[in-house]
């Protein structure tokens, strides 16, 4: 039956489905589907080196627009969360700007659409540039520039001599060093710059969002090859919507959002929705921080793991059988570990609660939010380490793929640094990254369920629609913070932190990760025992190039050199450095129950992947 099934899904890859766009899939193009012009962009002036912008984590930024530039405002949310807001100001939007960010460097943008020259706009935007340190953008000839004398204060003057969706968009990109400013006056602006003036700035910081034609790809096959796949997959209920990001070199070529959250159609997917990552939460939460530690010699993955986690030490008459094991072993999933404990069947008897472990209002000692009134008692963590550091380990040596240890790291590493592991990981990779959109526990952070597709209807543990909080119910007795899973995203925040991986451990100006520890965790571990595990990652199937289509993993054509991981909810991010390509795919195929499998029986994900490879390939 799965061969047929392929058969038939093969079949429709390559053929236009008919069904109608409008009643099936959502596409959000936004304007990098349209080819790339060359715009003149000058930078004329940029005091202290301010753009392109670096450290995000230490910066506060408000953007405000004078006029109708909705294309570059847009473009400026894609590196950066902030506030967006018409100018002139109301007084209650300047009594913010005196109080907010006074830790923080305010990073305060201004763009101006010329169309909008009026006096008393002009004087309001003089006053404002004297009084804060603005970043201003000015979409409009150079002599239309000369009649904003007070310009001239401001840190950073940013000149589009072009005003559309490509230029504006191309503006917001030249801010955070997407792409680079080369441009240079045509005339004279009298009394101030010189003909031929114009600062040039590089580009590749950050993501570039670029058409695929611009990197001589075939863009338009790309984009009906993979729109095929997702609408025939959604026809089958495979999942009722999806995310999908494609970079090469850096540069995004493909970023689309398919479908609604759920199969009635009634919210569609926006681009900045956040679905559950599941077990892609372990390369990017706790394996960051892991490989920081490495790098700063705090960790050795070749010393036994219990000399950081003391509970899998030997004890004076109960010698724990993890005392040796390493946390090389333990991040290839080669250390015996059993693949899964089920902590939560510990606190229901007969389907129902067990009062000692639960309350339906939060308090010290019942801190764990598990459900919309549900709280778990703070003390059954430690008996969900015990039952780890009490677990059997597996007869054999071989490769068998455990998320317990997953649990640990959390608690581990805020020993280790006297940081809760949470904060830190805000503070040290995701906002440095601009990625504020990688959260745990997204409710609580301010994010409404109108951005977050449901996941299942648990009838296993919570007995309720799960939307919103984890689904992984290892992780929800966590409190939805934990190293297995219980990471919320969107594609393009996420692929913010892979394209950082990808970097060697580099992105927006700065080395997060130290590139020897990057290559170390990329890698095979032990190909001597058939395990093709990284440390942490994922890694192509051994001898993949040469398994027939149906058997390969991922997609046929990644090279050995590349990494990822998957999820049980539906999602999956692969990196290639032999491509430079990475690939994100983001759903909620558990929607409404895990038992829909049709996911992997089409072999969706690495078919998609494939698409990519194959225009590669076909563009050489």
């Amino acid at each position: 039956m799965k061969r047929l099934l392929l058969l038939v899904f093969v079949f429709l890859y390559f053929t236009v489905n008919l069904l109608s766009l409008n009643d099936t899939i959502v596409i959000e193009e936004k304007n990098d589907s349209i080819p790339e012009s060359i715009y003149q962009l000058v930078l004329l002036k940029n005091k202290d080196e301010i753009i392109p912008f670096t450290g995000l984590e230490e910066s506060w930024f408000s953007c405000f627009i004078a006029g109708e530039l909705s294309h570059f405002g847009d473009r400026m949310l894609d590196y950066q969360e902030m506030d967006v807001d018409s100018f002139p100001l109301d007084s209650m939007l300047e009594k913010r700007l005196l109080r907010e960010s006074e830790n923080k460097k305010k990073r305060l943008v201004l763009g101006i659409n010329s169309d909008c020259d009026d006096a008393t706009v002009r004087y309001s935007v003089a006053d404002f540039v004297k009084e804060h340190p603005t970043v201003v953008v000015f979409f409009g000839s150079a002599e239309a520039l000369e009649k904003w004398d007070g310009l001239s204060s401001a840190e950073v003057l940013l000149l589009s001599e072009e005003n559309d969706s490509i230029s504006q968009d191309h503006a917001a990109q030249a801010l955070f060093g997407g792409i680079g400013i080369h441009g240079k006056l045509q005339t004279e602006l009298a009394g101030k710059y010189p003909k031929g003036h114009g600062i040039d700035k590089r580009g590749g910081l950050r993501f570039e969002y670029a058409h695929p034609d611009s990197l001589g790809l075939d863009g338009k096959r790309l984009n009906e090859r993979i729109d095929s796949v997702v609408m025939h997959a959604m026809a089958l209920k495979a999942f009722p919507g999806c995310q999908i990001l494609m970079a090469v070199d850096g540069k995004v070529i493909h970023r689309k959002s398919y479908g609604y959250h759920t199969y009635n159609k009634r919210v569609k997917v926006q681009d900045t929705d956040l679905y559950d990552l599941a077990s892609v939460t372990k390369i990017s939460g706790p394996l960051p921080l892991l490989m920081q530690l490495t790098g700063t010699g705090v960790l050795d993955l070749d010393r036994p793991f219990s000399n950081y986690w003391e509970d899998w030490k030997n004890r004076l008459f109960h010698r724990s059988n993890k005392d040796t094991l390493t946390l090389r072993q333990i991040l290839a999933h080669q250390a015996r570990l059993v693949p899964y404990l089920g902590f939560w069947r510990e606190t229901k008897r007969e389907g129902r609660f067990k009062r000692r472990f639960y309350r339906l209002e939060a308090s010290p000692g019942f801190p764990y939010q598990v459900d919309e009134h549900l709280y778990l008692k703070e003390r059954f963590q430690e008996k969900i380490f015990r039952m780890i550091r009490r677990s059997r380990l597996l007869p054999y040596v071989e490769y068998r793929y455990s998320g317990l240890s997953f649990l640990v790291y959390p608690e581990m590493i805020s020993q280790i640094t006297g940081t809760s592991y949470e904060k830190l990981l805000y503070s040290e990779v995701f906002k440095p990254l601009g990625a504020s959109r990688l959260v745990y526990n997204p409710l609580e952070k301010g994010f409404s369920k109108g951005e977050i597709p449901p996941t299942e209807m648990d009838l296993f543990y919570r007995e309720s629609q799960v939307h919103g909080r984890v689904h992984d119910e290892a992780a929800a007795v966590f409190g939805g913070v934990s190293g297995n899973a219980g990471l919320f995203g969107n594609a393009n925040d996420l692929g913010k932190l892979m394209q950082m991986y990808l970097n060697k451990g580099s992105y927006g100006g700065q080395q997060l990760l130290p590139e020897q520890v990057v290559n170390e965790f990329t890698c095979v571990q032990f190909p001597e025992n058939e395990n093709r595990r990284g440390l942490g990652f994922d890694k192509p199937l051994l001898n993949n190039d040469s398994k027939e289509i149906d058997e390969a993993y991922p997609a046929r054509s990644a090279s050995a050199a590349s990494f990822g991981h998957s999820g049980f909810t539906g999602t999956f991010v692969w990196m290639d450095p032999a491509y430079r390509v990475l690939y994100i795919f983001l759903s909620n195929r558990v929607f409404p129950t895990r038992e829909n499998v049709a996911l992997y029986d089409l072999n969706v994900r690495t078919a998609i992947q494939q698409i990519l490879y194959d225009v590669l390939e076909e563009a050489n």
